[in-house]
């Protein structure tokens, strides 16, 4: 397993992304578990995505710099949340990547794709016309990516199974660079904020992540559903 990132992007919040090479044994080496997580663990019986839950946990643990156990539970809307720490934190994984941010300050959303150009069948799901329009075809299957991935992050970091990828989620006009910055916008009745939402290439894969302190803040004019 090798880190390919380890950065602080603002006070108290840590990027990370790893690379998964290790065989399962190798990361349950690393853990500490309890009955409920080896439970779930059990119960996963896609190789790929035990590989995922067992090495997003090695990369918490890796991060956090703690020997301690760290007690990690999925929310009743699937967020994760750790219970023992004052910390926030979001998960991502795609293919051989695992993706972590993870804060003291911060509410923070992540995801990390795979770049894959069966992309182009689904777009109309997640973008409205106007989304739509803006692309050009130079860069545009990463473009699509960085439109989905941004978007993924914001519905993390909103936490609650309600968010509509169609209808509440809105990305600004942007010019595509490998990383930059764009602004998102959530908008669904009671909430309604704008986000600057970071993004980058790394290879074939595209991460993007998100962090505010709070989510419902100031009516957002012009953009989503009321």
């Amino acid at each position: 397993m090798s880190l390919l990132i380890e950065r602080t992007i603002a006070n108290g919040t840590l990027l990370a992304v790893w690379d998964i090479s290790e065989d399962a044994d190798w990361f349950y080496s690393k853990l500490i578990l309890n009955k409920e997580e080896l439970r779930l663990i059990a119960g996963i019986s896609h190789p790929q995505r035990k590989l995922h839950y067992l090495a997003s946990r090695v990369l918490l643990r890796t991060v956090m710099k703690t020997d301690e156990f760290i007690h990690l539970e999925n929310d009743l809307n699937g967020k994760p949340v750790i219970l023992n720490f004052p910390m926030q934190v979001s998960l991502s994984h795609s293919a051989s990547l695992t993706a972590l941010l993870l804060s003291d300050r911060f509410e923070v959303g992540i995801d990390i794709e795979k770049i894959d150009p069966k992309i182009c069948r689904i777009q109309h799901k997640f973008m409205k016309e106007e989304e739509l329009n803006g692309l050009s075809e130079e860069n545009e299957l990463e473009t699509l990516y960085v439109y989905w991935c941004a978007k993924e992050a914001m519905y993390k970091l909103y936490g609650k199974k309600q968010l509509n990828f169609l209808n509440h989620l809105f990305i600004k006009p942007f010019k595509y660079m490998e990383s930059g910055n764009l602004q998102g916008v959530i908008s669904k009745e009671p909430v309604s904020c704008d986000l600057n939402v970071h993004y980058e290439k790394i290879d074939d894969y595209m991460l993007a992540y998100v962090m505010n302190e709070n989510v419902s803040l100031k009516v957002t004019e012009g953009y989503g559903s009321k």
